[in-house]
């Protein structure tokens, strides 16, 4: 989708993000529910380059900073400082596939009713069966083999990550097919799963 580029708000140039001008060097008034990918001047889209993002942020950083501010107007002031709030929020979110993918989700399906509990065929059984070994293993200890569950769920978060790019692409062809969405948030649902299972492995040295 098509990044609708704004003009500033004081010299009317085409600005590359919605939170500053980069021709006149001002800061612009935002509104609440503008959006991360409009914060960081990219396309509504699942592709982003992460050396382009950081660069992007890098960039909008130093000019949003609030100790750039200190002698500036007070409303100056709290512009910059949710105008870096706002970017820090909206890089955070996208530099990540998953948060980004589940933002794009949330951006692309304001009109329809998705499953937030669905799961692929299979799946739920296959956690509780991971979710018991794991169960045993913290209980034993097993440190070599807690490392190899590790690896084990990481493989399979790795797997679902790498079908948004494409189901994203399928839903840009195919806009008016609602099951697309309906696929990704099954994804994302099957990830918060993973994760969860992850954040039960403590760290090992």
């Amino acid at each position: 989708m098509a990044l609708e580029q704004s003009a500033c708000q004081k010299c009317e140039s085409v600005l590359v993000s919605r939170l500053f001008c980069f021709s006149c060097n001002a800061l612009q008034t935002f509104p609440n529910e503008v959006d991360f990918f409009e914060v960081l001047g990219f396309p509504i889209s699942f592709e982003i380059k992460s050396a382009e993002l950081e660069e992007r942020y890098q960039q909008l950083s130093l000019e949003l900073h609030p100790d750039f501010y200190g002698s500036a107007l007070e409303a100056e002031k709290r512009l910059s400082e949710s105008a870096t709030a706002i970017l820090n929020t909206a890089f955070n979110t996208l530099r990540e596939p998953t948060s980004r993918a589940d933002y794009l989700l949330h951006l692309l399906c304001k009109k329809q009713k998705l499953d937030e509990r669905s799961l692929p065929d299979g799946f739920l059984g296959e956690m509780f069966f991971l979710q018991e070994s794991l169960d045993e293993l913290l209980e034993s200890g097993n440190e070599a083999e807690l490392s190899g569950m590790r690896e084990d769920l990481n493989g399979r978060q790795k797997n679902i990550e790498a079908d948004y790019s494409p189901l994203f692409k399928k839903f840009e062809d195919n806009p008016e097919d609602p099951e697309i969405l309906q696929q990704l948030q099954t994804h994302l649902n099957a990830e918060r799963y993973l994760r969860r299972l992850l954040d039960r492995i403590p760290a090992i040295d």
